[in-house]
């Protein structure tokens, strides 16, 4: 495309090649015609056969390159080399070969989209009938090949699209972009695990903190994680409920600035309702008496109190409270009330220790929060009680017994447990590297709760990081399949984690997912508007397709219109006719990346888009080593 009304087709026959045959064939004759000064004859046919080869060499690369489909393999310090390189050159992280797309590409597209499949040129179809002409035909495909690549056994998708432009370069990631946080869309299959090995790989290396929420299982991720955290010397932290004996004791409970935020996060994992109200009342007090008392609340102490009820904890409460008080007397003051209360069998010492602390402090407004709390739990009707918490209870016996609870709920003074206890402050203090595998098939509920607790702990630590670090570290972030885990920490964390050194990664296979999770549209849309940057692979959903083609934008194209006609005059003889043909160049308005594009891209090729600046298409690698 050059200028304002020229036209190029990449798709005609190769005229070229048969002048390089005149050529070449007078190139071989010269020197035996005869002629004088055949020397110099000799030389124009040399730069002729050379400039026509170089034409021909040109349009077969371009041929061979939309026709033929390639992965590109790359060793891991080939890798790290590159990154170094990116990194001190154009401070961005490598994501593969590309090059950026621009309206020159939109063209070239659009003219194969007006093609019949069978249509696009490559090699001489004849070639792959017989055993010798597929011998042939790879030859002739290694010769033009990419270097570091294999051919794609198993093809999908439309391989022309990274092969419209030869010259291919590193796709770069900028730094200062993933601050914005980043998207990265794909179907089953496309290529979404690779592309998070080749991120993981250069964070880990990079020495930034690293926290990864797999819902699915991916042994290939997870060997790639802990292979490079050996290769640079980190630690490497392994986190799966359904493999306890390898995993790690990980404590989501620890971080926390108010302790409304304890009840907040399990109250979340409910069912909106008046009963979710109910059970965050409940539990938020028995928290707020574990910390009067001196206990660090854990999910196991949490069910505890919701399944027995807080007398014995409101007891405790108590009797702290009146040695803070200096009432010094008030064993002997339940003693004579307790007394007093007696009807038939003794009454309970907690209900006379209820009745000085109203009688003597509450009445005044003298007391604590978190005891009248707990006398509030404690008096009020069983039965309603367990009706109301009966919602909160599956959910909590799942979190806290057995072999979860003893990940989730840690025993510090269990020391036969040799299992390392974590929690999200300290790995992130500690630059280590999270690796959270949830078995997401087998127990889905359970799951999605332990990631949901994962992330609002990392929301915590966001803020805490926010407000009260003096030097904020750099940590990346990265979820797939966000519909998983989704919740309104996570939401907090994409609005406001740059400012405490967040960088996001998240992945879907489509909007309708998020939308589903979150319960309505609003909610989806405020959570794509914080995801700056897209890195979207092949794409099955047409909705969540044209929601990145028009985020990416629109140019135009330019369309040749060749129309012909023949009249004869009505005086004129018989076999006179006149004729003409008429070529026009009209201009159309397009999207920049069709959506046909993206649900076309083979395995491991992606479009990405960058903070609303630049747009570039690139392939993956497939790391090695």
């Amino acid at each position: 495309m050059n200028g304002a009304t020229s036209y190029i087709n990449h798709f005609r026959p190769i005229y070229e090649f048969r002048a390089w045959v005149f050529w070449l064939l007078a190139l071989l004759v010269l020197p035996f015609s005869g002629m004088p000064y055949w020397w110099a004859f000799e030389l124009l046919a040399l730069a002729a056969v050379m400039i026509r080869g170089r034409q021909i060499w040109k349009a077969l690369r371009f041929r061979l390159a939309i026709s033929t489909k390639w992965l590109t393999t790359l060793d891991v310090p080939r890798l790290l080399t590159i990154q170094k390189r990116m990194k001190s050159e154009v401070d961005s992280m490598y994501l593969g070969l590309g090059f950026e797309w621009t309206q020159k590409h939109c063209q070239i597209a659009h003219d194969i989209l007006r093609m019949p499949t069978t249509d696009i040129p490559g090699l001489p179809k004849w070639l792959g009938k017989t055993k010798r002409g597929r011998q042939i035909e790879a030859a002739i495909e290694r010769v033009f090949a990419p270097a570091d690549s294999v051919r794609d056994l198993m093809p999908q998708g439309a391989s022309w699209i990274h092969g419209m432009e030869p010259k291919k370069g590193y796709v770069p990631l900028h730094y200062k972009a993933l601050g914005g946080h980043t998207l990265v869309g794909g179907t089953t299959g496309a290529g979404k695990t690779r592309t998070y090995e080749v991120i993981s790989t250069q964070v880990i290396h990079l020495g930034d903190v690293l926290i990864i929420v797999n819902p699915k299982r991916d042994e290939d991720w997870k060997r790639r994680v802990e292979r490079e955290c050996k290769r640079a010397n980190r630690k490497f932290l392994y986190f799966n409920q359904a493999k306890p004996s390898e995993s790690i004791r990980l404590n989501p409970l620890e971080s926390w600035s108010q302790p409304s935020e304890i009840p907040s996060r399990i109250a979340q994992l409910m069912e909106e309702g008046q009963f979710r109200q109910f059970a965050f009342l409940f539990i938020d007090r028995s928290v707020k008496g574990e910390l009067y008392v001196g206990d660090k609340p854990n999910l196991r102490s949490i069910l505890k109190y919701a399944q027995s009820g807080v007398t014995h904890l409101l007891e405790r409460a108590l009797e702290r409270f009146f040695r803070e008080a200096k009432l010094d007397n008030w064993e002997e003051l339940v003693a004579t009330t307790r007394v007093q209360i007696s009807k038939g069998p003794a009454s309970l010492k907690v209900d006379a220790m209820v009745i000085v602390y109203n009688e003597r402090f509450a009445k005044h407004d003298l007391g604590h929060e978190a005891v009248d709390g707990l006398i509030a739990t404690h008096t009020h009707d069983r039965e309603h009680y367990m009706k109301i918490i009966a919602s909160a209870l599956p959910l909590l016996q799942m979190l806290a017994t057995g072999e979860t609870g003893l990940l989730l709920a840690p025993k510090v003074d269990d020391f036969e447990d040799e299992r390392e206890i974590w929690d999200i402050d300290k790995i992130i203090r500690q630059k280590a590297v999270l690796y959270m595998e949830l078995d997401s098939l087998s127990n889905n509920i359970v799951q999605q709760a332990i990631a949901s607790l994962a992330l609002a702990d990392v929301a915590a630590v966001c803020g805490a990081i926010y407000n009260f670090y003096d030097t904020r570290p750099e940590i990346v972030l990265i979820i797939d399949e966000i519909a998983e885990a989704i919740n309104e920490q996570v939401i907090q964390i994409l609005n406001k984690g740059r400012g405490a050194g967040f960088k996001a990664f998240v992945a879907f296979q489509t909007r309708a997912d998020l939308e589903a999770r979150l319960g309505n549209a609003a909610k989806m849309l405020q959570v794509l508007g914080n995801l700056n940057n897209q890195i979207v692979l092949r794409l099955e959903d047409s909705d969540t397709a044209k929601w990145f083609s028009d985020k990416v934008g629109e140019t135009a194209i330019r369309n040749v219109q060749i129309s012909g006609s023949t009249s004869r005059g009505s005086e004129g003889h018989i076999g006179e006719f006149n004729g003409g043909v008429t070529r026009s160049l009209q201009l159309e308005k397009v999207p920049l990346i069709p959506t046909v594009l993206i649900q076309k891209l083979p395995n491991l090729q992606y479009f990405l888009r960058i903070s609303g600046g630049s747009v570039h298409q690139g392939r993956i690698p497939i790391l090695q080593g």
